[in-house]
């Protein structure tokens, strides 16, 4: 999984192409690598850092440098010539809010994960827990062996941060099976009581043979 701390993140975005684009009043996106995106479907799984409001009345009377200060201004943008860089970073609140339709989860840092969205992930989570297996070592199982998107603030104090998967199917079926193979690691080391009702019945739901 591609992980990336927004902290240290500053794109180059070109000015003629957003006047282009704000002239024609359609709405586009930027993703986390500063490519824009016309077309809403071509945002699946990517890590989106700004989406154009086109509720914003701009002025025809702006100039190209004026106009990107604008557009970007919850960003601070800086202008070098053609190029307008901005700093996701000024705008990380927002951003989660733009992602939260595509997130697989939410890591917060005094909650952690607390639920999958994904409701296929979220049952494997409510059953794991019966095992042994909680939601941090699933999440640590994702970031670590499936292909998608971390994208995180991380300061050594703060951290918060989101997931976004690539493939939804592929990671049930790792998840699955990472669970599946670390609760008999947990039986073998008498971590899980093999009698308690709750763990009968997660044994069940994986179909493990005890």
């Amino acid at each position: 999984m591609k992980k990336i701390n927004i902290k240290n993140i500053e794109l180059n975005i070109d000015i003629t192409q957003i006047l282009n684009l704000c002239n024609t009043k359609n709405t586009f996106f930027i993703d986390i690598d500063g490519n824009v995106i016309t077309n809403e479907a071509d945002t699946k799984n990517k890590a989106i850092i700004f989406k154009s409001d086109n509720s914003k009345k701009l002025s025809t009377l702006l100039d190209a440098k004026a106009l990107a200060n604008e557009v970007f201004s919850a960003y601070k943008p800086s202008i070098v010539g053609a190029i307008c860089k901005i700093k996701p970073l000024q705008n990380w609140q927002n951003i989660i809010g733009l992602n939260t339709a595509s997130m697989l989860y939410f890591d917060h840092q005094s909650d952690g994960v607390e639920l999958f969205e994904d409701k296929t992930l979220e049952d494997y989570g409510w059953q794991a827990s019966a095992l042994d297996i909680n939601y941090r070592a699933i999440s640590d199982f994702i970031e670590d062996n499936c292909e998608g998107t971390l994208l995180c603030y991380d300061n050594e104090i703060q951290f918060s941060g989101f997931v976004i998967v690539d493939d939804i199917n592929d990671v049930q079926k790792q998840v699955k099976e990472f669970i599946i193979n670390q609760t008999k690691e947990n039986i073998k080391n008498d971590l899980i009581e093999i009698d308690d009702e709750d763990v009968i019945e997660a044994l069940e739901y994986f179909g493990i043979n005890n």
